[in-house]
């Protein structure tokens, strides 16, 4: 009986080195994963940083991987195995774009105020700080460059933007729960929802166009982006209406309670009203 003990004992013991040899080995190449992984995220956002910086210097157009290449000082077949084709870069940085987004708009719908004035501060983040990045996303959908990036890409894309999409369509329920918002015979928020897009988006893109008649319109007319939403949004009757409201309170609170690194750049916010 006492040999029979010490036998279990020692095996026992021996498993028990072996185990926990197998969690060393286990806990060293978890570790060498997650080193792995970070250095290949920290890689691929300083490419995209570089692709970016070619796009806004040089033009969507010039952004080639092998420009990215050269710029980014990594070899071709480095560049080519992060992003296959050309438009899977495009795409990634879109993508990357609507991250950046959605962290801006978590952060943007904890502001106390209500709904419309999180809309508010949601056009002072698009045509604020947000303004490179929203063009980033257009320029992916009106060259349809989406379908031609890998499966990954897209997938990641289309979770960002329907994140935006529900954080938008929050609002919008928030404002008929308190009944600032009556929306109108068989319309749901997200119908209220694509008109407010297409009239801002709309904005946005001939805003950016070079067509000396929109930009008359623009300038000499001090109309802003913003003011399409206002009108939208007075029009629906969505409460406080900008007669009745002082959005231009609204703006410093919102960024005093949520974003004070922008109050900076106040300036820019200023011309995008909700």
């Amino acid at each position: 009986m006492i040999g029979q003990i010490k036998t279990q004992t020692l095996s026992s013991t021996g498993d028990s080195n072996t185990t926990r040899k197998g969690i060393t080995k286990g806990t060293k190449r978890v570790r060498e994963l997650l080193i792995r992984d970070e250095v290949r995220q920290k890689r691929e956002e300083f490419m995209l940083e570089q692709a970016r910086e070619i796009a806004a210097k040089e033009g969507l157009h010039t952004l080639t991987l092998p420009r990215l290449a050269e710029r980014s000082g990594y070899s071709k077949p480095t560049i080519y195995k992060y992003f296959p084709t050309q438009e899977d870069l495009i795409v990634a940085m879109a993508a990357q774009s609507t991250a950046i987004r959605v962290s801006y708009y978590e952060r943007a719908i904890t502001f106390q105020g209500r709904p419309r004035e999180k809309l508010y501060g949601l056009a002072l983040l698009n045509f604020g700080p947000l303004h490179f990045y929203l063009r980033e996303v257009l320029d992916v959908h009106i060259n349809r460059l989406n379908q031609k990036a890998s499966p990954v890409r897209q997938k990641e894309l289309f979770e960002n933007e329907n994140r935006i999409a529900e954080i938008m369509a929050g609002i919008i329920r928030e404002a008929v729960e308190i009944s600032d918002l009556t929306l109108p015979e068989n319309t749901d928020e997200y119908q209220i929802l694509f008109t407010l897009n297409s009239t801002i988006l709309g904005s946005y893109v001939i805003r950016e166009s070079d067509s000396q008649a929109y930009k008359k319109w623009f300038d000499r007319k001090r109309i802003w982006p913003g003011d399409v939403g206002r009108i939208f949004l007075d029009g629906i009757g969505w409460r406080p209406l900008s007669s009745e409201w002082d959005y231009s309170a609204s703006r410093k609170r919102f960024l005093m309670e949520v974003f004070p690194e922008l109050l900076t750049d106040e300036g820019a916010a200023e011309k995008s009203t909700v």
